[in-house]
């Protein structure tokens, strides 16, 4: 059964991941820049009336397999309510997300992007990255990354749109921080040093090693940082 509705979704994401572009001349590649698109793909009118929560993510992206089991909680909690859960992969190779798919369990549509033209269309600056649209069709939040306090900020986002909140005017991402590195530059993204850390013990054991007293003139990357834990 896993593998049927695995393969249904792949289909269905490699007939629709291009329209979705064509449908709007300002996303085409050779366009000029535009502001981030705030309103709904066109393959996704048909879910115009509910809430949406569109994810990028690869393959490669270490974050992604934590936040693939919080979207398959978020969509078995609020599936009933309205929510939609759309992950857009953005591996060039389809083998690479069909080999993910079947390691990590999920139970909501996968769309395929290898040219990675929805991705430009809403300029999505890093792996993974979210967008909520409330039941108009808006988007009503842009988030970069995802880590373990990211959850109970977008649920809450999340019950407050099914209850009928409304999107307030959006111009940018929330990324705490630029991000000059876009995510269809899959050479630079692959390199471990560019992943985003998504859980509190690991940040919170590099202050340690790095701020600890014993022996420490600097923060990482300076002069000291050394309690032996490293």
């Amino acid at each position: 059964m896993t593998n049927l509705l695995l393969a249904w979704m792949l289909l269905w994401a490699s007939s629709t991941s291009v329209d979705d572009v064509h449908a709007n001349p300002a996303a085409a590649p050779d366009a000029a820049p535009v502001a981030i698109a705030t309103d709904l793909p066109p393959r996704l009118e048909p879910h115009r009336g509910e809430v949406i929560l569109l994810d990028f993510w690869a393959s490669w992206c270490t974050p992604c397999r934590a936040s693939f089991p919080w979207m398959s909680e978020m969509q078995r909690t609020y599936g009933e309510r309205g929510l939609t859960v759309i992950a857009v992969n953005l591996d060039e190779e389809p083998g690479a997300a069909q080999a993910f798919l079947e390691q990590i369990p999920h139970n909501f549509g996968i769309l395929l992007d290898p040219e990675a033209r929805l991705a430009e269309r809403f300029q999505v600056p890093a792996m993974p990255s979210s967008i909520l649209f409330d039941r108009e069709g808006n988007a009503a939040l842009f988030h970069a990354g995802f880590r373990s306090r990211d959850r109970k900020r977008l649920e809450r986002r999340i019950v407050a749109l099914l209850e009928g909140a409304t999107a307030p005017p959006l111009v940018s991402w929330d990324r705490g921080g630029d991000a000059a590195v876009k995510p269809w530059e899959r050479g630079v993204l692959a390199r471990p040093d560019m992943a985003l850390d998504c859980e509190r013990m690991d940040l919170d054991f590099d202050d340690h090693v790095y701020f600890s007293k014993e022996a420490s003139s600097g923060g990482r990357g300076f002069g000291g940082g050394g309690c032996g834990c490293n």
